[in-house]
């Protein structure tokens, strides 16, 4: 059984979800939002996407087939399509480019400097450079901003209230070809580590194919704990992953929703309905005329703590009674 009690998503940016667009503030002709994702449409957040995204742009009065145009472009967990996805995207040409996570929102980026671009769970945007601040991004990039040393911070500080026993954690990272992003992971998640009394291990998948061997290591690595970060490569293998924690009864804590739910221990994660319809809000303000330079980064100020008791028993992990009180949702 799962007992629900969702809080809230937040946002820096206060609350943008508009009135209805007003039929007269709509351009006639039917407009083009090209969406760019490392993931398959076949996966679950491909299809949380395709659900999610057409009826997060209705509420604000855009249609497919009426007056909206959504352009799919996924890359199955191959990050070198990227590139050629994203300049497809800008040839055609779209009227705003929706990138999800962050090595679509870097590809778009490298695209066009013109095109809006719309980030769906962005990281690190301002230290990577790809705004000049939250308040005010600049150029031609906005969004919602998912990963932060805060955020990452936070989710550490779970996984150490969860799992108290924790000392040696495993962390399966995807640098996606870009060096800096992959240093801001570590550096962010050595910190907030260290500041509880871990020590975390990096293991490197730039594949899907590389995910086997990478859990190989972290079995002989000594680990006690596994932080899972996410990444649509990490995706692919979702049922993989899940049958070696279970077998090596190793806890674990991701920072992406649905993972609790796909039988790890352990998610405190942004609402993906709120994320939907953030990024649909400025979509359609966009189509209206606002400049994306002038639109705040929106980042997540309150998380859904779903722990999965079935699992917790399974691997034989107690948790304490005042996590549980805490939790949004616990999976019997």
């Amino acid at each position: 059984m799962i007992r629900i009690g969702r809080r809230r998503f937040c946002v820096v940016a206060g609350s943008l979800l508009a009135s209805p667009v007003i039929e007269a503030q709509r351009a006639d002709k039917p407009r083009r939002v090209g969406f760019l994702s490392l993931d398959s449409a076949q996966s679950v957040a491909g299809r949380q996407a395709l659900e999610l995204f057409p009826a997060a742009l209705a509420k604000f009065g855009y249609g497919e087939g009426r007056n909206l145009q959504i352009e799919w472009r996924w890359a199955d967990g191959k990050s070198a399509d990227l590139p050629r996805l994203a300049a497809g995207l800008v040839r055609l040409p779209v009227d705003i480019i929706v990138a999800r996570t962050h090595a679509p929102i870097v590809a778009a980026k490298n695209a066009t400097g013109s095109i809006p671009i719309v980030m769906l769970n962005g990281n690190f945007p301002v230290e990577i450079g790809l705004v000049e601040s939250l308040a005010r991004p600049g150029g031609n990039v906005t969004g919602t901003s998912y990963i932060s040393p805060e955020t990452l911070g936070k989710q550490m500080q779970v996984l150490k209230e969860v799992v108290p026993r924790a000392r040696r954690v495993a962390v399966l990272l995807v640098p996606a070809g870009d060096v800096q992003y992959a240093q801001l992971m570590r550096s962010s998640l050595e910190q907030a580590a260290g500041r509880l009394g871990m020590t975390v291990e990096f293991f490197d998948v730039q594949r899907p194919e590389e995910v086997a061997g990478a859990l190989d290591n972290v079995a002989t690595s000594g680990a006690d704990a596994m932080f899972y970060p996410g990444s649509p490569i990490l995706r692919t293998r979702t049922d993989e992953i899940m049958d070696f924690l279970r077998n090596r009864k190793l806890p674990s804590m991701a920072m992406i929703p649905t993972f609790a739910e796909a039988g790890g221990l352990v998610h405190y994660a942004p609402d993906t309905q709120e994320f939907f319809d953030r990024t649909a809000s400025y979509v359609a303000r966009i189509l209206m005329g606002a400049n994306p330079a002038d639109l705040p980064i929106q980042q997540p100020t309150k998380f859904e703590l779903v722990i999965n008791l079935k699992t917790a028993k399974a691997i034989g992990i107690t948790v304490a009674p005042a996590i549980l009180v805490r939790a949004d949702r616990r999976i019997d």
